[in-house]
């Protein structure tokens, strides 16, 4: 079962990986991780066998990560076996066996067991299905029962290779390095980079450029955790010399991203900004956002108190595979360029300051995508033109300072706007 993300100062989490189907629990990568029970390898008999123990909740869970995901597609090879025997005679208990996927598909059947031998169970998931990532246990299902089972040869479906990592190289900041506290990148060239005492929750790293210049990000699947960084308490880092936090991303399915800054002084406190809450997430390609620190201190958050930042979403019900790199704290809004150079001199804008309309055109690319905020971070509009040239309606607006940030193929451009 997804498990709601903690927000915790401290957060160590292990994620075991199995191999692929059928599973024996024969190597230790078969291990399964429990929330609210318990797991361990063992033996039966001189029989490698998993062993289950419910912790006497409702929703006590086993899960174990797919290496390969399991195609349940086809209806004639879509049926799952496997063994397990109760180990006291428990009567007859209801257990339940799901597989998870992206984020929202999922396919779930209940099973019983009675007495102690060891019992083989078929289930026939149906028509209609696809492939999943996650094997998913749960022992004596919706009951505060407790009970040990071992389990033993999971067999069935079809395994297919995973999606691959993302290969789309992430834009290469050009913030001057004198107005940066970097939190997390390596193609910036920053010199001044916050250290970390430790990290929480769950996150791998993923060369986005491979076979090139190496270009690092952060790789985080929010179906099973966030992932933070912090220093000890007490050890605090005052950032009231920056005025906004930067953050790159890339994702084909996040439903929920939250940019979290965390607060000690004596207590711990937590400020959020949301996708899509304060701006919409967009899909399929790096995006930039800079979020002005107002929005955090408006809150509350003491910009001399920074002590731990946190990516995470609200629950389980939030969910997608996110990418991130390029974390900063910067005096300005951000200019990243991508390998192919996209800058401010191949953006042209008239009239700015403006009462009704800005034109923005760029030199020889399409904008996909133009996104403007105000000064507190909330996207108040969002277009997707596919076209060098765009008008983009300003009467409705505020007068005041916007910040339109415009996406191509090339990369990405933050350019400042005033609606007079």
């Amino acid at each position: 079962m997804k498990k709601i993300i903690q927000l915790l100062i401290i957060l160590t989490v292990s994620f075991n990986y199995a191999q692929v189907f059928p599973i024996d629990f024969s190597e230790p990568e078969d291990a399964m991780n429990c929330f609210d029970c318990a797991f361990a390898l063992t033996t039966d008999n001189g029989n490698d066998v998993g062993s289950i123990t419910g912790g006497g909740l409702d929703y006590d869970t086993a899960q174990l990560n797919l290496v390969q995901n399991l195609d349940l597609s086809d209806d004639n090879n879509n049926t799952i076996t496997f063994r397990i025997k109760p180990i006291e005679d428990y009567g007859t208990r209801v257990h339940l066996l799901k597989f998870e996927g992206i984020p929202g598909t999922e396919t779930q059947l209940s099973f019983t067991t009675t007495g102690t031998d060891w019992q083989n169970i078929t289930l026939d998931y149906g028509p209609g299905l696809g492939s999943y990532s996650l094997l998913v246990f749960f022992p004596d299902f919706e009951s505060a029962a407790i009970g040990t089972y071992l389990v033993d040869d999971f067999a069935g479906g079809t395994n297919i290779a995973p999606v691959p990592e993302l290969d789309t190289p992430s834009p290469t900041p050009s913030t001057p390095d004198n107005e940066v506290l970097s939190i997390y990148g390596d193609t910036g060239g920053f010199t001044n980079i916050w250290v970390s005492d430790y990290s929480f929750g769950e996150a791998t790293i993923v060369d986005t450029n491979p076979g090139a210049a190496i270009n690092n990000t952060l790789k985080i699947d929010f179906s099973i955790a966030g992932y933070g960084e912090g220093t000890e308490p007490g050890t605090i880092t005052d950032v009231s010399a920056y005025n906004y936090f930067h953050f790159d991303y890339w994702s084909s399915d996040a439903t929920q991203i939250r940019m979290i800054l965390i607060e000690e002084d004596g207590a711990v406190q937590e400020y959020f900004y949301e996708l899509p809450t304060q701006q919409s997430i967009v899909f399929n390609e790096w995006t930039g956002v800079d979020i002005p620190l107002t929005f955090f201190t408006n809150q509350g958050f003491s910009l001399d108190k920074f002590f731990q930042y946190k990516l995470g979403t609200l629950s389980d019900l939030d969910t997608g595979i996110v990418y991130f790199d390029n974390l900063y704290f910067s005096v300005n809004p951000a200019t990243n360029l991508s390998v192919k150079d996209f800058n401010l001199n191949q953006v042209t804008v008239y009239p700015n300051p403006t009462n009704n309309v800005w034109k923005v055109i760029t030199q020889n690319q399409n904008m996909s995508s133009i996104y403007i905020f105000d000064v507190l971070g909330k996207n108040v509009l969002s277009m997707h033109p596919n076209s060098n040239e765009v008008n983009i309606d300003a009467s409705n607006l505020n007068e005041g300072l916007y910040f339109a940030t415009i996406n191509t193929q090339n990369g990405s451009e933050t350019i400042k706007l005033i609606k007079k």
